[in-house]
Parts: C-alpha cells; sequence; structure tokens
C-alpha cells in the first residue's frame, strides 16, 4: 500500500513539471512569434530659404577667402560648411570634383561620365543651370544623415567664375524612381524657376493725396514648377528699412503670359510675363484705415546668381 501511494505522489510530481515545462514553452514560443516594431522619427526637412542662404554664405567665403583657403574648408568633414544634411560641393565645369565632404574620395575625380545613380546628367543639367541664372537642380541621392536611404534632393547651385561653381541641396522625401529626373513642365509653358530680381521699384501710398516711394531691392525665387503653377519665396525691404521673407505660389493663365500670384499673408499680385528674362509684378493692398498701398516692381532672370 505504501509502495502504491510513493508511485502515485512520483507521478503526481511528473504531471505537474510536465505542466509547467507545457506552460514555459507556450510563454517562450509566444516571444518569440511576436513582431519587432520599429518607431521611424518623423523627417525634419531643411527650408529653401535656409538652402538658398547656405550656398551664397559659402559664395561669400570664398570672396573673402580666396579659392584655396575655401576649397580646404569645404573638404573639412568637421568644417563649418558642413551643417546636418546641409554640405557644400564644389565642381568645375569639366565635371571634375574640387570639393566634397561627404565623399572625399570623388575629390580630383572627373564625375562627367559617371552613370552611378545619374550622376554624370546631374552635373552637365547643374552646368546649364548656374550659368543660365536658374541655378536649381534635382537628383536622386543617398542620404548619409538618414541611413545612407535613397532620397529625392533638391540641388541648388551658383557660378563662382568662369571655371567654377559650388552648391548644396536638401532632402525632399523619399524618392520616385518613376519620376524622380523627369521635369514637370509641359512645353507650352515658360520655365520660371531661377532667381528674379529686381532693383528698383515704387511703393504708392493712397490717402488724400498720393505719395510714392521707392522699393528697394527685392529677390523672388522660384524653386518648383509643376506645370502651370509656380511656387517659391520672395525677399524684399520694406520702406522702414525692415526685411520680409515671404513664401508664394503663382499660376499661369492660358494665355501663358499672365500669371496670378498669392503670397504667404494672402496678398494677391498679377504678374506679366514680358519675354523670357522680364517679369513685370503688380499687387494692391487695402490699408483699412491706414493708406492703401500698390506697388509695381519690374523682376529680371538672374543669369549670374
Amino acid at each position: 500500500m505504501r509502495s502504491l501511494a510513493i508511485s502515485f505522489t512520483v507521478l503526481l510530481l511528473l504531471g505537474l513539471a510536465l505542466i509547467s515545462a507545457g506552460c514555459m514553452q507556450s510563454e517562450s514560443d509566444v516571444e518569440t512569434a511576436a513582431p519587432e516594431t520599429t518607431i521611424v522619427p518623423q523627417a525634419q526637412h531643411t527650408s529653401n530659404e535656409t538652402l538658398v542662404a547656405f550656398v551664397e554664405s559659402a559664395v561669400a567665403y570664398v570672396r573673402e577667402n580666396g579659392k584655396e583657403a575655401a576649397l580646404a574648408e569645404f573638404n573639412d568633414p568637421n568644417g563649418t560648411f558642413v551643417q546636418g544634411e546641409l554640405y557644400i560641393y564644389a565642381y568645375d565645369f569639366n565635371g571634375t570634383t574640387l570639393a566634397h565632404p561627404v565623399n572625399p574620395e570623388k575629390v580630383g575625380v572627373n564625375r562627367l561620365d559617371e552613370t552611378e545613380g545619374d550622376v554624370g546628367t546631374f552635373l552637365r543639367e547643374m552646368n546649364d543651370a548656374v550659368r543660365n541664372g536658374d541655378g536649381f537642380g534635382r537628383i536622386a541621392y543617398i542620404n548619409p544623415t538618414r541611413d545612407r536611404v535613397l532620397e529625392s534632393k533638391l540641388a541648388y547651385g551658383v557660378q563662382v567664375d568662369e571655371d567654377w561653381w559650388l552648391g548644396s541641396g536638401i532632402y525632399t522625401g523619399p524618392v520616385d524612381l518613376s519620376t524622380a529626373a523627369n521635369p514637370t513642365v509641359q512645353a507650352d509653358y515658360p520655365a520660371m524657376i531661377g532667381v528674379w530680381r529686381a532693383n528698383d521699384g515704387a511703393v504708392y501710398f493712397l490717402k488724400d493725396t498720393v505719395d510714392k516711394v521707392l522699393a528697394g531691392e527685392s529677390r523672388w525665387v522660384v524653386t518648383a514648377q509643376d506645370d502651370r503653377v509656380i511656387s517659391g519665396f520672395k525677399v524684399f525691404s520694406l520702406p522702414d528699412g525692415t526685411v520680409e521673407n515671404q513664401t508664394f505660389i503663382g499660376i499661369f493663365d492660358p494665355n501663358k503670359e499672365t500669371i496670378s500670384f498669392i503670397d504667404q499673408p494672402g496678398r494677391w499680385a498679377t504678374g506679366s510675363l514680358a519675354d523670357q528674362d522680364t517679369l513685370y509684378i503688380a499687387w494692391t493692398n487695402p490699408g483699412g484705415d491706414t493708406a492703401t498701398v500698390a506697388v509695381a516692381l519690374t523682376l529680371h532672370r538672374d543669369n549670374t546668381a
């Protein structure tokens, strides 16, 4: 009888051990099968205004310090011209790399015939863009600050002299390889991307009398064009000396000469193309209790920017 009790106890213990092992195995299986979740932070993209200002500061650095010292600074990965995704690269018009802090192995290499990533095509397009004053181009390029993911990159370049140019770029999100290098401007709408400047103009204040004040320098930068719609930003000085920086959108009339603009504060303006390099701008701003304002500008495409 005692032997039977011992046997029963042993079997009971074995059963409990097996049940416990089964539960542990089930928990292990559940943990193994659970999918891993990766939280991807939302991308922070640099503005077009910041890009243009960054490139223009590099040009000023060349003017102040000379080509040799400037290229040394641009090539320094820890230098002042490497700021997150922004960095300065430089090429001569033959396609030879003069500065590239992210790909230093390319310095001294002629890339005009480089087919990988359409670099050669991009350089040819940028050669034309910086020479005719547009300054903007687009390429699908690896983003070194986001795990070297292929992204769409908007480039902006400026001609330094007859031999070379420098530029930088901002990443605008994942690339659509089917449309990465295809322009969206139809042939029957004028191409507007580039820098447009007005060195003079007039501001009229309408009260009981009409007072005229010189408008001062104004710069309109068209950074994108999608068929008949253009967009960008404008920088201009007010009569009191303060500087404004506002984004805008313009829409071509079907006549392909008239453009209706609206800017960031919600003011409307009308533009008329006199030719491919001259744009007349006129807008009014009802002033309420203050004076109504009317502005007239003549913008010229900057082919040296």
